[in-house]
């Protein structure tokens, strides 16, 4: 049984006819003596079969059929003959439900997960899961239209080229070439449509994230770096299992696309719900004897709205079909045809159908094509103002990512009260003890020219012989590895009541300096660059930091600006590799003289210290994927500065200026996943941490964690004492600082899980000789690694002329009262915080949700004090988070338009 309905797809009525024709006439079941009837349930379905005999002409009618048919097969029967499938919105109808109902089932899977990132899982309540429910069908509804509006556009495209470039003679390769176009395109449209919101709906259940198109562009730039992404095997297995289903379910649209008649979206459009249709006229293109038409009276068939009626014999020698109902519209028509017995359809004898004149007037064609746009417009115009009437926690809850990236992020909400009145540099920095001159009332670039206030603690500095300064920044150290730093009573537990220190030589170098033990972070490294050096809130991005692309166009001020001012030459050494994120772009193009890292590091081990250059990654493991482990990189470090000294003293003898030296170092081989050590120290003999790790879900992780913690601290050891012995120490100030925490406990996808643990670094100021009385000291209040440019400067002296900033830190050389001064440490794939004293308050950027815990005593932050807060005190903190936002803006407006260091900021408002 061929129905007409299968093959009127993507074509126009007159082709489909004659197609229909032209196919039944090449059938090898049509006898020398077949009959040709045409069988109809309802008036409606249309379909023909062969007839042999009187016997087989009663099986044909629906009733006799349906008698014989199981229950089962009556219920199909019933189901393919309903009106539903007349219906020429249906392709539309398939569309819309297909993908709402995919939508739907992602949003069940991920929303939980997406109102904890915002919030808590305690805010997860009736109304927030019904409104972000709600507002996320309206964006999903959107989302889809968009996707049916192309599909539409293809269709018609399909349908106009299919008429004008088929034949008779070539309707099997035109139907193979439409499916197979018709199949691609539907797949790709529908990957390209659902992919974003997938991969959104995955990153938020397994690492607190969203899915935007910078993650594409980073992985793209940062191809070279991306196998040492830490991606665990439940990852992988999860998402193979969401890529699988995603691939599954696109072929499956493309497919019923592609082969179910019903699903051509040119049948109907939404504009025709306010247009109407056309009328059509018969007219015989094959050979013909004779045509009779007989039109019904009272019928205009100029109207478009016209329903034509038609009783139309057409014959052509022994050809002869009878039209007897034809009902028209721009896109559907359904015919009944009738033959007699005994008819013979010829291969060269064909009918077409005809539009009555014109087929669409010009003026009705805009107006529809205006239509469609407008209702696009105004459901996009809908679904913004429903994201901004809502909450923040149900607007980002219900974000639908691929609609977001098409309308720009415009679905996000904004923040809300955020104001910037005058004088708001004054809330960042620290008049108490900073002196300054703003160059505008409304930026925080301005010239430092001074300190005051009593002291902390003091270095003993000669301006005539200034020492050269060691900004040491370690990869991964967490506060709590030192035992110095978490104190006797360790109020969190977090060596489970044993007396371990995995950083024993840091102890012994911290106690004689100044220990910081509130000191914090704002996760990742690169961002660690922006706050230590140029004391700024790091860019907010997750994928992105100030150092990205180089920012050439972007001028800063920070250490290296001020040790250049001062005489110093200024020097960065790492010995990781610095093509991630344009570091090696970044750093000399921002006051370094001079920069060694992976490549310079490697090429001094092989002529220095004989390293092979087989050992790097053969069985000796002398580097590892980031660059070159830090026995030897401490080891060079330290040739350098001896040969720097050596320089220097050289210089003073021929009564030269000493030309000092400033110098950051970043250490590498701590980075996760701590598995990548030099054979020499897998096969030494390590000390026992197993009462730190024994029981954990991750123990091996831990293990190694702690392990290659002690041996970067074991490296650093050796480094200071050789200084010391060296007599390079007494001529130095060290800072010693992590560039962020570490969370092993939770595993290595999402270590910033253990949010105190990532962000909550040590640090210590090492003066060898210059500290007397203050060597010892603990400063328990909190700090923030934006803090230590202005200390430094404070320490070795503010050039004569002052030096020019745009940060936020203060000097921690100066006394501040307990509590007084506020730091903010923010991640960005996290929570922003402000911490006062032991407290830190957790808040989004956006949504009202805070948490406030003692991060002393609830360092895996189990009990929230902010309920138990009077109003009074939770006004306060209100305050502190409004003054973090602002902060957080104003950087990220002044980074993304290149203007930190210039009074007026365009763009900024």
């Amino acid at each position: 049984m061929l129905s007409f309905s299968d093959i009127q797809h993507n074509t126009q009525p007159a082709l489909a006819l004659r197609i229909l024709l032209t196919s039944l006439s090449s059938q090898q079941a049509v006898t020398s003596n077949p009959m040709l009837r045409v069988n109809t349930c309802d008036d409606k379905q249309v379909f023909f079969t062969p007839v042999e005999s009187e016997d087989n002409h009663l099986r044909g009618t629906c009733a006799e059929v349906d008698g014989k048919l199981s229950e089962f097969k009556k219920l199909i029967q019933f189901v393919r003959n309903s009106h539903l499938w007349t219906r020429p919105w249906l392709g539309w109808a398939f569309v819309y439900g297909f993908v709402l109902l995919f939508f739907f089932v992602y949003r069940q899977l991920s929303l939980n997960a997406l109102i904890a990132m915002y919030a808590s899982s305690k805010e997860a309540t009736l109304g927030v899961i019904t409104g972000a429910l709600g507002v996320g069908f309206v964006e999903d509804f959107v989302c889809a239209t968009y996707f049916a509006g192309v599909l539409w556009m293809y269709d018609a495209l399909k349908r106009e080229v299919s008429n004008r470039c088929g034949s008779s003679n070539g309707h099997t390769a035109a139907r193979v070439v439409g499916n197979v176009s018709s199949f691609m395109i539907s797949w790709l449209l529908y990957m390209a449509m659902m992919a974003p919101f997938v991969a959104d709906s995955l990153l938020a259940r397994s690492r607190g994230m969203r899915f935007t198109f910078d993650l594409i562009t980073t992985a793209i730039d940062e191809k070279d770096n991306i196998s040492a992404v830490p991606i665990s095997d439940e990852e992988i297995t999860e998402g193979f299992l969401n890529a699988l289903a995603l691939v599954a379910t696109a072929t499956l649209f493309a497919s019923l696309r592609t082969f179910v008649s019903v699903t051509n979206m040119t049948l109907w459009n939404p504009a025709q719900i306010v247009s109407c249709g056309f009328a059509y006229n018969l007219i015989e293109l094959a050979r013909s004897n004779d045509i009779e038409t007989k039109t019904a009276e009272g019928i205009d068939a100029n109207k478009r709205d016209l329903t034509l009626i038609a009783d139309r014999t057409v014959s052509s020698g022994m050809n002869r079909v009878r039209v007897t109902k034809a009902l028209a519209s721009p896109r559907y028509m359904v015919l009944r045809v009738d033959e007699d017995d005994g008819l013979q359809v010829a291969r060269d004898d064909t009918l077409s159908i005809a539009p009555l004149g014109q087929e669409i007037n010009s003026v009705v064609k805009w107006r529809q094509c205006v239509g469609v746009l407008a209702g696009l417009g105004l459901i996009s115009l809908l679904a913004l103002a429903l994201s901004h009437a809502v909450s923040p926690l149900i607007a980002y809850s219900a974000l639908n990512t691929s609609l977001n990236e098409l309308l720009g992020h415009g679905l996000e909400p904004t923040i809300g009260n955020l104001t910037f009145s005058l004088p708001w540099p004054d809330k960042f920095i620290h008049k108490a003890t900073e002196e300054y001159i703003l160059f505008e009332s409304d930026t925080l670039y301005r010239q430092t020219t001074g300190f005051h206030g009593d002291v902390a603690f003091d270095i003993m500095i000669d301006p005539s012989d200034p020492p050269n300064v060691l900004v040491v920044v370690v990869e991964s150290f967490r506060f709590h590895d030192s035992r110095y730093l978490v104190k006797e009573k360790d109020p969190s537990n977090l060596f489970k009541g044993t007396n371990i220190t995995i950083t024993p030589s840091f102890d012994k170098w911290a106690r004689r300096g100044v220990a910081l033990s509130n000191f914090w972070s704002s996760w990742r490294t690169s961002r660690s660059v922006e706050s230590i050096l140029f004391a700024q809130i790091p860019y907010d991005s997750a994928t992105k930091s100030g150092m990205t692309g180089g920012r050439n166009d972007t001028a800063l001020s920070g250490l290296p600006q001020l040790f250049s001012a001062k005489g110093y030459e200024t020097f960065f050494t790492t010995g990781c590799r610095t093509d991630y994120d344009s570091w090696d772009l970044f750093l000399p193009n921002h006051g370094f003289d001079t920069v060694w890292s992976r490549n310079e590091f490697m090429k001094l081990a092989e002529t220095d210290l004989g390293i092979d250059p087989g050992d790097w990654y053969g069985t000796e493991h002398r580097g590892l994927n980031w660059g070159v482990h830090d026995d030897l990189s401490f080891q060079i470090l330290g040739d350098l500065m001896i040969n720097k000294t050596k320089e220097q003293r050289e210089r003073v003898v021929n009564k030269q200026t000493k030309k000092p030296l400033f110098l950051t170092h970043y250490t590498i081989s701590s980075h996760v996943d701590y598995k990548q050590r030099p054979r020499w120290y897998n096969d030494a003999v390590k000390p026992d941490f197993s009462a730190l790790y024994k029981g954990e879900k991750y123990a091996d992780n831990i293990k190694n964690y702690l392990e290659m913690r002690y041996f970067t601290d074991m490296e650093l050891g050796k480094f200071m004492t050789r200084m010391a012995d060296q007599g390079i120490l007494n001529d130095t100030i060290i800072v010693i600082a992590g560039d962020h925490g570490q969370g092993p406990e939770f595993g290595n996808d999402v270590p910033e899980d253990r949010d105190v643990s990532a962000t909550r670094v040590a640090g210590s100021i090492i003066a060898e000789g210059r500290l007397g009385k203050y060597a010892g000291l603990i400063i328990d209040d909190a700090t923030e690694h934006y803090d230590i440019l202005n200390t430094l400067a404070d320490i070795t002296g503010v050039p004569e002329q002052g030096f020019v900033q745009d940060g936020v830190g203060r000097s921690l050389k100066r006394k501040t009262t307990f509590g007084e001064r506020i730091v903010y440490s923010n991640n960005p794939t996290r929570k922003m915080s402000v911490v006062r004293g032991h407290q830190r308050l957790r808040f989004d950027r956006v949504t009202n949700s805070v948490l406030l815990h003692n991060a002393d005593t609830d360092h895996d932050m189990t009990v929230d004090l902010f309920p138990s807060l009077t109003v009074k005190e939770r006004a306060e903190w209100y305050r502190y988070r409004d003054n973090g936002r602002q902060l957080n803006a104003y950087y990220t407006k002044r980074w993304e338009n290149a203007c930190l260091l210039t009074p007026d900021c365009p763009g900024t408002g």
